[in-house]
């Protein structure tokens, strides 16, 4: 058990509270924890209640009643979500009493005066830096940057080493689709000569050159702020780095506020690609809150408006970011990729079905982060029904996310605990393995809520054909662009169920049709989805390769 979990246990049994608040987020762990441990009255929030709020409505969430104790779990993040920002969500709340676990490790036993005392100095200077910070912003944007920087493009094709920046202060990210893609690059990029030096806020795991570069902590209060002076601090800590090192080009993962690739292309003379998996300003604005929304139009056009290249990882992003765009010509539609060599038709899953229970059994498998968009449970409700009609079938849930604790009580509920298997989170270089465990592999995936069309380029769907394995998946933009019904793969309805359990016994009862959308969807993830290509489309729009 983690330490910060047994701190947790060993204070909540020295107590005795009636009226408890969680603030979740993505940790499902803490809800189940709590739950079988101890009988208080608990109230829990989790990140889905908190999406799109402002101040006042997320105080009104945490103040319905009085709480004799609230805690906060940051654990499992999906998001770099700062310590300031979690005190202060705390003061919102309407209790005396906190136990607030940052990470794993990290935890903090406090009351409201303890975290008033501690915050108030450093929220005044923070406040007092960011109505400088703003002017200067404003400034820059509106009146000193040009819209359009011009610059030589005699570019040198004999230096072929990339910077890479990434600029949305992640944090500490050692999973997930951002990783993939960007290991998954960067792999991709040296297949075709290039290395590689990666900056950002926390270095690259298992990457030898790292840049970091540091947000100002004291404006952790307000990401929108901090996001605005991490573009100054970029071109500051950069400019001195290409002083030393000899760079070809600029590649940065774009983000909101940030057009720090372009001012350092500009002064140094280097092309600049920008990788845009969606438009910053309506991601930020629909799936979270933005409340300087003309300034960050502004910095966002400005970015794709002095790009060299910019790859986009769908038609849908495509569509979405050309009215900012100033040459469409320059937009390369550069979907998502996989290492073929890593997931393989020859990864050995029986250690997987061994230690979970599998052999004898046909097996479907999702991997993901179990969210709404995912599709997860529209496969849960198809699993119910799968194993209704047949009790050869276990189904293998792989990640974690906020609908995770609700979908174990459910199985837990229905007496589906052999049959529906929830492994967590896995270190992604053992995702071969469990997929391999698997007969048949799911990409359920769902449409967005509010009519957008979905813009993704899921990166398991292209882990799944390269396992050479049978899949079915949701007939949803890309994705159902890609798939090609009963040629490599199977599709169905986003969202029916009822039409996801006909495609898996359709599966399940055919041999033939198994083998042969597997060695299909392998062929074509080996002939049009690597990395390799996923580089070679953008930097061959810069250098002759």
């Amino acid at each position: 058990m983690d330490v910060a979990y047994s701190k947790l246990l060993d204070y909540l049994k020295q107590k005795n509270f009636r009226e408890v608040l969680l603030i979740a987020f993505e940790d499902s762990d803490i809800i189940k924890l709590l739950q079988k441990n101890f009988n208080f009255n608990l109230k829990v929030l989790s990140k889905s209640d908190f999406v799109g709020s402002g101040l006042s409505s997320i105080a009104k969430k945490t103040r319905e009643r009085k709480y004799d104790l609230v805690i906060i779990s940051n654990v499992n993040s999906q998001v770099n979500r700062t310590k300031t920002s979690i005190k202060i969500l705390a003061l919102l709340s309407k209790s005396n009493d906190y136990f607030i676990l940052f990470n794993e490790e990290e935890y903090s036993v406090t009351s409201k005066f303890k975290l008033l005392f501690d915050l108030f100095p450093r929220l005044l200077i923070g406040l007092i830096y960011s109505i400088f910070l703003l002017i200067k912003t404003y400034f820059f944007f509106y009146f000193y940057y040009p819209k359009t920087i011009k610059r030589k493009r005699n570019f040198n094709q004999q230096n072929k080493t990339i910077l890479f920046l990434r600029t949305d202060l992640a944090g500490k990210i050692t999973a997930g689709g951002s990783v993939t893609h960007i290991k998954g690059f960067i792999s991709g990029a040296k297949q075709l000569g290039f290395d590689t030096i990666y900056s950002s806020d926390f270095p690259l795991i298992n990457h030898p050159i790292s840049i970091v570069v540091k947000p100002n902590p004291f404006l952790d209060f307000f990401d929108e702020i901090q996001l605005m002076d991490y573009h100054f601090r970029f071109i500051k800590k950069l400019k001195s780095c290409f002083r030393n090192l000899q760079i070809g080009v600029i590649y940065q993962r774009h983000s909101i506020f940030n057009a720090s690739g372009a001012i350092l292309a500009s002064k140094f003379n280097v092309p600049l690609i920008l990788e845009v998996n969606n438009s910053e300003v309506w991601a930020k604005k629909n799936w979270s809150r933005l409340f300087f929304e003309e300034l960050a139009i502004k910095i966002e056009k400005f970015a794709l408006q002095n790009a060299d290249v910019i790859g986009v990882v769908s038609e849908v992003t495509q569509s979405q970011i050309k009215d900012f765009c100033d040459d469409e010509s320059k937009i390369v539609i550069n979907p998502n990729g996989v290492d073929p060599e890593k997931f393989s038709p020859e990864s050995d899953g029986s250690q997987i079905r061994k230690d979970l229970k599998l052999d004898d059994y046909f097996v479907v498998g999702f991997i993901g982060t179990f969210t709404r968009w995912h599709g997860v449970e529209t496969l849960f409700d198809a699993a119910v029904k799968v194993i209704e009609q047949n009790d050869k079938v276990k189904f293998l849930f792989i990640g974690d996310g906020n609908l995770k604790s609700a979908l174990e009580l459910k199985t837990h509920q229905l007496g589906l605990d052999e049959k529906i298997i929830f492994t967590g989170i896995i270190p992604h270089d053992r995702a071969p393995e469990y997929l391999a465990a698997c007969d048949v592999l799911i990409s359920p995936h769902l449409g967005f809520e509010d009519g957008t069309k979905f813009f993704g380029s899921p990166t398991k769907l292209f882990e799944y054909m390269a396992m050479g394995k049978p899949i079915i998946a949701s007939d949803l933009e890309q994705i159902g662009n890609i798939i090609q019904n009963e040629i490599n793969g199977l599709k169905f309805s986003p969202g029916n169920d009822d039409e996801l359990v006909q495609r898996i016994f359709q599966i399940l009862n055919d041999p033939d049709l198994k083998a042969r959308l597997g060695r299909k969807a392998r062929e074509d993830v080996v002939q049009n989805y690597t990395w390799k290509q996923n580089a070679y489309r953008v930097l061959s729009k810069v250098f002759e390769i």
